[in-house]
């Protein structure tokens, strides 16, 4: 199940920590361990701030520059956010029809496709004995099958909020384990841009 906002740590102390580069308490850090969206959250921040610092008594923390710089370096991923496509659902497995005389109830997985004017994204979403969800796929480009480029990235959101990240197998496959049941989404950045697909959930 998935924990309430309350059970959270508040956002506004996650920024002004990661504002000022203290260290977290240990209920915190071992929050941080077991939330991959508290960890994302905290991870973003860290971005942010570095990148909104303009005092000069704030000297942002090595770690949140070096990602600055990084960026700064790879001119292609602000070319991939400014070519961003949503992709579209063309196929979902809860539309079909069960055979007769299956039984009703829920399901332990639902397979997904999307296409983008270039690509095709098979999605599939599968539940786990111990109530999270594992999120697989494969990122096939039309004309020539599955996407290889060790460059292509795929992130895992909710809500916007980066969770966690998988690059590409040789076969344009990406895996995301015990993830808490809940709408996501996936971005997917390649070689010139994002394909953006929002996920439904497993219950849906």
């Amino acid at each position: 199940m998935m924990m309430s906002r309350i059970d959270h740590i508040a956002l506004l102390s996650l920024f002004e920590r990661a504002r000022l580069n203290t260290e977290l308490d240990g209920t915190a850090q071992a929050h941080l361990e077991s939330c991959h969206i508290c960890r994302g959250r905290l991870d973003w921040m860290q971005v942010a701030t570095g990148l909104g610092a303009r005092e000069l008594s704030y000297e942002p923390p090595e770690s949140v520059m070096e990602k600055v710089l990084q960026l700064g370096r790879n001119p292609s991923r602000l070319r991939q956010l400014r070519n961003a496509v949503v992709a579209l659902l063309t196929f979902d497995s809860f539309k079909q029809l069960a055979p007769a005389g299956t039984r009703s109830g829920k399901a332990s997985s639902r397979q997904l496709t999307f296409e983008a004017p270039d690509v095709e994204v098979g999605v599939l979403l599968r539940r786990s004995d111990d109530r999270t969800v594992s999120v697989s796929g494969q990122v096939l480009d039309k004309a020539s099958g599955p996407i290889t480029d060790p460059a292509a990235q795929v992130d895992l959101v909710v809500d916007g909020d980066h969770l966690m990240s998988s690059s590409l197998s040789p076969w344009g496959e990406f895996v995301f384990s015990a993830v808490p049941n809940g709408p996501y989404g996936l971005q997917i950045y390649l070689l010139d841009q994002m394909v953006e697909i929002p996920l439904p959930s497993i219950d849906e």
